[in-house]
């Protein structure tokens, strides 16, 4: 399972749509007090959990204002 960001294709400059998305999960899991790990897989963003349980948590407290979805499926 997985939470995915999708990119946009045409941000200016390059790369800098990412690191706001970065920013804002570090942000996040500093809060929650949540390890995680992410990899960026051309346009898409992917965030994971080592528990399951942080998952609800995310989709519970995420209020910023990029749009993710979740993928019930390994990476």
């Amino acid at each position: 399972m997985f939470i995915e960001f999708e990119l946009t294709l045409d941000a200016r400059p390059p790369g800098l749509e990412l690191d706001f998305v970065k920013k804002a999960i570090a942000e996040w899991a500093e809060q929650q007090q949540i390890k995680y790990t992410q990899k960026t897989v051309k346009y898409t963003h992917r965030l994971a959990f080592d528990d399951d349980k942080h998952y609800n948590v995310f989709v519970l407290t995420w209020n910023k204002e990029f749009e993710y979805q979740l993928i019930d499926r390994t990476w």
